[in-house]
């Protein structure tokens, strides 16, 4: 006996059994999900291994992470009043007691430090003002705490935060800025803040996308799939995904931001799987058979062709992890054991309430079922039933001209992909109105655009005269070699070196640094002297320039001996991540096909039928090409993953269609009537299987995230152009590969 057979008779049998075993998987995969939490670490979009998130780690490791600046308005001699002092001195203190802030510096921090040398009371701002005036280098450094009319209050995060620390850290900041005197005009930005909007607008916006999903999926399944219990399959799909979730938690998969996008796609493809199994039980009882023989047939035949469909999709999931983002290699594992799932809840679930719903002992309300199933697949609103046969027909009489059209379209994609931009910028990847890009471009206004980009020096001594001399020659040639390089802060600035001349003892340099306030001296050289911080500020730059911009800086250094250079902070994490998103992504997509294409072979035995299969999923990537080139859309870290997917979704209708054909093909009909019933079996359920996973990555397009929308828009067409050539190219190449001869006389 086959092993679908057994399956199908296992589930016969046992129908309560399978329900109740359910219940306790169920029960135990929500408590195994409730334990785990989002991870937020920066190593999951850049191996902890690679050379950038090495240096980010030392960096901060020495002089912590990110900075968030307080802007508050006012003139020096506003901002130098006993009240307004005393109110800097309570933020400070707020500040500085939370863990997760390393320092700040403020104009109080320099006043301070002034007040101390000349002997002065904080409580006589003239004074101090006319004190601090008077030291050229001390003026220096307090110039650069006032920009057009505001005080700058940089507060420095703790290094090695995790994203959910970040954002309490941004809340303690913004909380104790409320509290204060000047809280109503004050602005709080600054990168970590910006994360933290994005991070908490992508949970919220997850439950509106799962909502808007469902929405659309029961609207598809009432219009497009004429069958009794038709939304069964949306409960049981919630019910696959929890396993899912459990089932990867279990396996040791993180949950990320990225793999929790994936929500979307899991209930898209199980609603999928569910119609296939669905309609062939339907199918089977409008034959007139009864329930347990319609269960054991529609299983014996579906199992198998969803069984090499859901085979290769898991091979094309798993292609993701030649990534080099560790994130993208979850999602890849995770949408891989959620297609393994989801499948074992339609074949065992789904089929289990199927057959419950059906087993009467009256054979009179048997039949009554039958006919309210052939009732409702007489109702079928967008003509299917007709059309789809008349589609196929219409393919197979001009074979060749829809090969040629389609193969052009798709060499036209393909040789502009080359062409397409890639959107690399971060800020034009997330809504402009979030609040923490709107404080940021509040902040620039004030003191003026850049991108700050730390760089970790190591050697021997940084206080050293000739690693001083280096260093300046080093900050000069960047300055005058690079445009876009505005400005750098070193130590180099504090001690007023000049190109060219010689710098002072090591003595002299100490003596210098002690007189810096702590926080400041701290920001600058590591306490045991090996290690100096070093800051460019750039002009505003996209990310792929600014990994040129990294690149150059870094190799360009003439590095003396003993001396090391790594940059560091977000800057860096943000254009390797984008970096990486983007690299391999022809690789990753060729990789796919190559995979799905030797895993229909092993299936097969069968050159010809893996390579019907195959070949319209190929071209629907150079449509996605040509569809992105002719809309302007251009690439971003999320849609350079996208061949990968449309490759493992795809494969997956034209394996059905050709499954069923074989299957008519067998009972000895000839080409053209085996496709046409193939067609008409299985194009209704493949129709809409294919617009129930468009409507899951559809709701990614009520997004208010540009980068979420453009990979919703264009994977919903890509899964469209999947189900276009699987109606249309699949039955032109079968009438020219096809070669097997008719088993008998029919057709």
């Amino acid at each position: 006996m086959r092993v679908t057979e057994r399956i199908g008779r296992i589930v016969e049998r046992h129908a309560l059994a399978i329900l109740i075993v359910v219940v306790v998987l169920s029960a135990l995969a929500a408590w195994g999900v409730s334990r785990i939490s989002v991870i937020t670490t920066q190593d999951t979009f850049l191996s902890p291994k690679s050379e950038a998130f090495q240096g980010h780690k030392a960096y901060e490791e020495t002089f912590g992470g990110d900075s968030m600046l307080i802007l508050v308005p006012g003139s020096p001699l506003q901002l130098a009043t006993p009240e307004a002092l005393q109110s800097f001195t309570e933020l400070e203190a707020t500040l500085e007691a939370d863990p997760k802030i390393l320092s700040v510096l403020s104009p109080l921090t320099l006043l301070e430090g002034a007040s101390a040398q000349a002997d002065l009371d904080l409580s006589d701002p003239a004074a101090l003002l006319e004190a601090a005036f008077a030291d050229e280098s001390l003026l220096t450094q307090l110039e650069r705490f006032f920009r057009n009319n505001h005080a700058l209050v940089v507060v420095r995060l703790a290094g090695g935060l995790t994203t959910d620390e970040q954002s309490e850290a941004v809340r303690s900041i913004q909380a104790a800025v409320d509290a204060a005197p000047f809280a109503a005009d004050a602005i709080v930005a600054g990168n970590p803040r910006m994360i933290s909007d994005i991070t908490s607008a992508i949970f919220s916006g997850l439950i509106q996308t799962g909502v808007i999903a469902v929405v659309l999926m029961v609207l598809i399944l009432f219009i497009a799939f004429p069958a009794r219990w038709r939304l069964l399959s949306l409960p049981l799909v919630l019910l696959g995904v929890l396993w899912t979730f459990g089932v990867a938690s279990g396996a040791g998969v993180p949950l990320t931001l990225v793999t929790l996008a994936g929500l979307p796609v899991l209930i898209g493809l199980g609603v999928d799987f569910g119609i296939q199994f669905h309609n062939r039980y339907e199918e089977e009882m409008r034959r007139g058979q009864a329930p347990a023989e319609a269960l054991k047939t529609s299983v014996s035949r579906i199992a198998p062709t969803m069984g090499v469909a859901v085979t290769v999709m898991v091979l094309g999931f798993m292609t993701l992890l030649i990534s080099t983002i560790p994130a993208v290699k979850d999602f890849g594992v995770l949408l891989a054991i959620g297609a393994a799932v989801l499948y074992v809840v339609s074949l065992f679930v789904l089929n289990a309430f199927l057959y419950r719903f059906d087993r009467r002992p009256r054979i009179v309300t048997v039949k009554a079922d039958v006919g309210l199933a052939r009732r409702l697949l007489a109702k079928d609103w967008l003509c299917l039933g007709r059309a789809l046969p008349a589609v196929a027909r219409w393919s197979r009489r001009r074979a060749v001209w829809v090969i040629l059209v389609a193969v052009a379209l798709a060499a036209f994609g393909f040789a502009i992909d080359r062409d397409l931009d890639v959107q690399a910028d971060i800020e034009k990847l997330i809504p402009t109105d979030t609040p923490g890009v709107v404080a940021l471009n509040q902040a620039r206004q004030v003191v003026g655009s850049g991108i700050d980009l730390p760089v970790l020096i190591q050697a021997p001594d940084v206080t050293a005269p000739s690693f001083l001399e280096w260093l300046v020659r080093f900050q000069t040639e960047a300055l005058t070699s690079h445009p876009e390089v505005v400005s750098a802060d070193s130590v180099v600035g504090v001690l007023g070196l000049e190109p060219g001349e010689p710098a002072p003892p090591a003595d002299e340099v100490a003596a210098a640094l002690d007189m810096l306030p702590q926080e400041m001296r701290d920001g600058l050289v590591s306490a045991d002297g090996t290690k100096a911080s070093f800051t460019f500020t750039m002009a505003d730059m996209e990310m792929a320039t600014l990994n040129d911009l990294i690149d150059d800086l870094t190799t360009a250094a003439d590095l003396p001996a003993g001396v090391s250079l790594t940059t560091g902070g977000a800057a860096t994490l943000t254009a390797r991540t984008v970096e990486a998103f983007a690299q391999n992504r022809g690789l990753v997509t060729a990789m796919g096909i190559l995979v799905v294409l030797l895993g229909l072979l092993a299936i097969y035995r069968n050159w010809r039928r893996a390579v019907i299969a195959v070949v319209p999923i190929v071209l629907v990537t150079g449509w996605s090409s040509a569809l992105m080139w002719v809309a302007g859309i251009d690439l971003s870290p999320l849609t350079a993953v996208l061949g990968a997917l449309v490759i493992a979704i795809g494969t997956e209708f034209t394996v059905l269609l050709l499954s069923r054909y074989w299957e008519e093909r067998g009972k000895g009909n000839g080409h053209a009537l085996a496709m046409e019933e193939a067609v008409a079996k299985v194009g209704r359920a493949i129709t809409a299987s294919a617009l129930t996973v468009a409507a899951g990555f559809g709701a990614l397009i009520a997004s208010s995230f540009p980068a979420l929308r453009d990979f919703g828009i264009v994977t919903v067409v890509d899964v469209v152009f999947a189900l276009i050539v699987t109606l249309t190219v699949v039955p032109a190449l079968v009438r020219w590969l096809d070669r097997e001869k008719t088993p008998t006389s029919a057709g």
